[in-house]
């Protein structure tokens, strides 16, 4: 049986919509400019880019049909995909109007999509590389030191009271094992004046030489803070070590995350006949340095941001719906995927890297 989905519902959904037939498969046009030289034989015909082109089919009712829902279901725009190309999708509108009062009379119409020229997988379109995080672990426990007082439980930290001095706490945690490479350890803090507490990662002692990337981090209220770490060999840490301000109140939590950065290249295959223009997201923090098949394409600046997104078909980049081209520096036109493998070289903190739209089909 025929069946379109739209936005993700299939027409077999719709009670008393048949499709009866399926638009052909065919390649778009390529729009062109064709210019012609006084004294010069022929012509000169440059490539503008493929065209987005018209599909149409036609659709029955039968049945207990709800002519309303056949409307709603038309009243979109968005993805397609076709049962004769069960495993693409296409970007659709619907310009055309549909002539439901002869569906209604006739039990039959005419759908006209207008399609954008290229099609993507709808089973591999999304590819995510990724660190998976190690939320520090601790052993539940309580203690009390110069009237601050420090509880632990379900790997949560929580700090209350005024000091009555500067005070340390050594807090316990199954030791943790760290082979040679870079990392970052995340300490997320919510609750009234975490920010005159400091913290360290070390292995028994709190010097520069036995902490987690050298040194310590000072605590914001409802932020992440970050330590990072490059480490020449493998390196133990057994406890997290606070150093408390005196004389301030406070009553906060705070949890930490421990990662480890994406170094190696990832391989991204295009498995289209044409090249892509994919649709990436980084998260990460500082300087993030892209490269694409061996040539450096941006420089990418998250110190401030911790994602962004780049979308080299509409050559535009942002984080949380706000436009932040400003942080990206290269040229769009070069993030595009050759038809198979595509080698992306990052460095800097990266910790994830979504990829989208990365197969093309005309």
């Amino acid at each position: 049986m025929n069946y379109i989905i739209l936005n993700g519902v299939n027409s077999n959904t719709i009670n008393g919509l048949l499709i009866q037939t399926l638009p052909q498969i065919s390649k778009p046009m390529i729009r062109t400019q064709i210019d012609e030289i006084d004294g010069r034989d022929g012509d000169i015909v440059t490539p503008l880019g493929y065209a987005a082109y018209d599909k149409s089919f036609e659709i029955g009712l039968y049945g207990d049909y709800n002519i309303d829902d056949v409307i709603a279901f038309f009243n979109s725009a968005g993805t397609v995909t076709f049962s004769n190309e069960d495993d693409k999708f296409y970007y659709y509108e619907i310009i055309d109007q549909i002539d439901f009062a002869k569906l209604i009379r006739f039990k039959t119409a005419t759908v006209t999509m207008h399609v954008q020229p290229f099609k993507y997988s709808l089973v591999d379109n999304l590819k995510s590389f990724t660190i998976d995080p190690q939320l520090l672990s601790f052993t539940d426990y309580t203690t009390t030191k110069n009237g601050i007082t420090v509880t632990v439980a379900n790997s949560t930290i929580l700090v209350s009271g005024t000091g009555s001095a500067a005070t340390e706490f050594y807090i316990p945690i199954p030791t943790v094992n760290l082979a040679a490479g870079s990392y970052i350890l995340n300490a997320y803090s919510s609750g009234t004046s975490p920010n005159s507490c400091s913290f360290r990662l070390i292995y028994n002692s709190p010097s520069a030489a036995n902490s987690f990337g050298g040194t310590y981090a000072t605590l914001q209220n409802n932020a992440t803070v970050s330590i990072n770490a490059t480490l020449n060999s493998a390196k133990s840490y057994n406890y997290i070590y606070f150093y408390i301000s005196a004389g301030v109140a406070m009553d906060f939590s705070i949890d930490f995350l421990l990662m480890k950065p994406i170094q190696d290249d990832v391989i991204v295959r295009n498995n289209g006949n044409i090249i892509a223009k994919p649709t990436m997201t980084i998260y990460g923090v500082g300087t993030i340095n892209f490269s694409l098949n061996g040539e450096q394409v941006f420089i990418i600046d998250l110190a401030d941001e911790g994602s962004i997104t780049i979308d080299s078909a509409a050559m535009e980049a942002y984080s949380d719906g706000l436009l932040k081209n400003r942080l990206v520096t290269g040229d769009y036109e070069n993030f595009v995927f050759k038809v198979g493998a595509n080698t992306i070289t990052l460095t800097g903190e990266v910790n994830r890297m979504d990829i989208q739209n990365f197969s093309r089909w005309i």
